[in-house]
């Protein structure tokens, strides 16, 4: 999380980062962030640097997705509350904008004797069940559903 009583970074370790290819580190522009680019081809922002602690540039993320007013989000909830199965998914909401797969994973820690273990997962996503909001179905490989909600993506789209 930003800790706004630091200064801003004056090292500029961040930005030669971001001119180094062999750093995975990049400046995007449109977020005005740094971002921190994992091995599953995500990214992540980072809000300071991590040798003076001064924090980055402020982003500009929040600007970029819609606000969720609290009505459509109630809505969207009483359509998700009872699903409980990829197929309940599908009953519901139809065919997904996109399916994701897989777009990730979890690890569960060791407890006690039993082993800790990797849940992977792939993504139903519904871009136009809501005019503000993206709704994600992920189910792992047991079945399991669990579910996210965000606003939608008010940025330029990805060039393809």
């Amino acid at each position: 999380m930003l800790r706004k009583d630091l200064p801003f970074c004056d090292c500029r370790w961040l930005e030669r980062a971001a001119h180094n290819p062999s750093v995975p580190i990049e400046f995007k522009a449109e977020m005005n962030e740094y971002q921190l680019s994992t091995l599953d081809g995500s990214s992540m922002p980072l809000y300071h640097c991590p040798f003076c602690s001064g924090r980055a540039p402020e982003s500009l993320r929040s600007q970029m997705f819609a606000e969720v007013p609290s009505e459509e989000s109630e809505r969207l909830q009483n359509l998700i509350k009872e699903i409980k199965t990829e197929g309940d998914a599908l009953r519901v909401f139809g065919e997904p904008t996109r399916v994701l797969e897989p777009v990730g994973s979890h690890i569960a820690p060791d407890k006690g004797d039993t082993p800790g273990y990797i849940h992977l997962y792939r993504t139903l996503r519904y871009e136009e069940v809501s005019d503000t909001a993206v709704v994600d179905i992920h189910v792992d490989q047991n079945g399991k559903v669990f579910i996210s909600l965000f606003g939608q993506y008010l940025g330029k789209s990805p060039k393809t």
